[in-house]
């Protein structure tokens, strides 16, 4: 990561922040040649979603305001993530979500795959048939073994199955696609305009999940947002870790409101509210979108401190 630092930070220097789209094409353009994706263009997102923040403030107004305009107060979250643990504590725990108001929940499996059905078992019997639950599968899965394990998912009612098996099987995703009659989630994985654009051609999921701290930054989540739309495909962005992809992950979301469910950790073990300037607002399964000037976020030297690795 210190050489991802190093060679944005060589490259940015005396950029113009105000001047979004130019700066992450010098940017993109530098790092290209040799990591088009992963670490380096989750460094390119870091700087880009920076800059928005920046471009707020100056302008007093808060970031959707500039992306066109807040359509929405408020964005529809589901509660994320149970993760791979006794069937009774999944179960115990996705109660909890729904008694706070969230009518979506989304587990992973896959990893201890023996229990997977009784995981799945106890938490639609915990949920009740109403509310919703995706299935993460983390890209876990084989493409041949993939059709078999998720026909065994059908008696309980999923809503998606998210990262089946590996982002860059296109083929593999258009095939689980045709044969299964359950939305595929793709995209956490996915980086740039150019990664999506294959798996979209390629006819591999029902919904997009650009992540806005991965995939590019925010104007790259938008453009994401308008390929998957043009080919009638959904987009719910990935969000998790920081307050700050989430605040800009609120605010690409109320100013583009046909996207669906803000994925939001109600775990406490993301850097949430400590990053927010006022306190985040989280009520009956909807999250605030911030209205102060950028993002609404700070990170302070004694958050840096805290969470120094």
């Amino acid at each position: 990561m210190g050489c991802v630092i190093d060679r944005l930070k060589t490259a940015a220097i005396g950029l113009d922040p105000l001047d979004i789209e130019t700066l992450w094409k010098k940017l993109y353009e530098r790092a290209f040649v040799w990591e088009p994706g992963g670490s380096c263009v989750c460094g390119i997102s870091a700087v880009e979603v920076a800059c928005w923040d920046i471009r707020g403030k100056a302008e007093r107004v808060p970031v959707a305001e500039l992306l066109g305009g807040a359509k929405l107060r408020r964005i529809q979250a589901y509660a994320s993530d149970l993760h791979w643990d006794a069937p009774s504590f999944m179960a115990q725990q996705s109660t909890k979500y729904v008694d706070n108001g969230f009518q979506c929940v989304k587990t992973h499996i896959g990893a201890q795959r023996d229990e997977d059905l009784r995981r799945l078992e106890a938490i639609r019997h915990a949920i009740g048939p109403q509310v919703k639950l995706m299935i993460d599968l983390n890209t876990g899965l084989e493409r041949d073994e993939s059709l078999k394990r998720i026909t065994q998912y059908l008696p309980f009612d999923p809503f998606w199955i998210e990262e089946p098996i590996m982002p860059y099987d296109v083929e593999g995703h258009g095939w689980l696609r045709k044969n299964l009659k359950i939305p595929i989630a793709v995209g956490e994985n996915l980086y740039t305009t150019h990664g999506f654009a294959a798996m979209l051609s390629g006819g591999g999921c029902d919904y997009v999940m650009p992540d806005v701290s991965r995939s590019g930054g925010i104007h790259q989540t938008q453009l994401i947002y308008q390929l998957a739309e043009a080919d009638k495909v959904k987009c719910s962005p990935h969000n998790f870790c920081t307050g700050v992809g989430l605040a800009a992950t609120l605010h690409v979301m109320a100013a583009m409101p046909a996207m669906e469910w803000l994925e939001y950790d109600p775990t406490g073990t993301s850097v949430y509210d400590e990053l927010f300037v006022e306190p985040l607002e989280v009520k009956d399964g909807f999250v605030t979108v911030p209205t102060l000037p950028g993002l609404g976020v700070r990170v302070t030297e004694e958050v840096l401190l805290k969470y120094a690795a």
